[in-house]
């Protein structure tokens, strides 16, 4: 699957010389821009993978520029710099790469490879998190149900169970539903 970039250097002969590089590669280069705004404005209208950002860009810094990117979610960033950039805990969560210059072919390649590997990883993880609290909120609206109708029908645990679990086949509806319902009509 090919790959979309977008780089962001200010010096015209270095993106020439990334473009050259990455499209040798299979990369497709979406947009070569100049200026942190640009960056902002391409990744917001097309679709790119993942970033190559000067540090030195005009009108913010890379870092500032990729804190942006994360908040917004705009996808992975491998920055570029001049000096060792402090990759501490201060360092946005879209900065998946650092590279100095100069840059070798082979260590662009690998670097934008594993950032790409990383990033899948972290939307897995991400999608992963987000089914398991939906399904421990599910948990505990049903034990909430559960002891509403324990307390108001005097029934056990199983029955109380059993109850919400036929409710939910009968209506065709999760039993979630079910138990939000039973839920929000105790909180009347």
């Amino acid at each position: 699957m090919t790959q979309n970039i977008l780089i962001a250097v200010k010096n015209q002969q270095q993106n020439n010389k990334l473009k050259k590089i990455l499209t040798s590669h299979g990369f497709q280069v979406m947009a070569v821009v100049d200026d942190a705004y640009s960056v902002l404005r391409m990744l917001q209208s097309k679709e790119i993978n993942v970033s190559l950002i000067d540090n030195d860009l005009q009108g913010l810094n890379g870092v500032q520029l990729a804190q942006i990117i994360a908040n917004e979610n705009l996808g992975p960033v491998v920055l570029i710099s001049q000096h060792q950039i402090d990759t501490g805990a201060s360092l946005p969560k879209s900065v998946f790469g650092v590279l100095l210059k100069p840059i070798t072919e082979y260590q662009l390649i690998n670097t934008l490879s594993l950032s790409l590997n990383q990033y899948k990883n972290q939307k897995e993880l991400e999608k992963e998190v987000a089914l398991l609290k939906d399904t421990l909120e599910s948990r505990k609206l049903i034990e909430k149900a559960k002891g509403i109708l324990m307390t108001k029908q005097g029934i056990t645990e199983d029955a109380a169970y059993n109850k919400l679990r036929k409710s939910s086949m009968e209506k065709r509806i999760p039993m979630r539903k079910v138990a939000e319902a039973i839920v929000l009509m105790e909180d009347i």
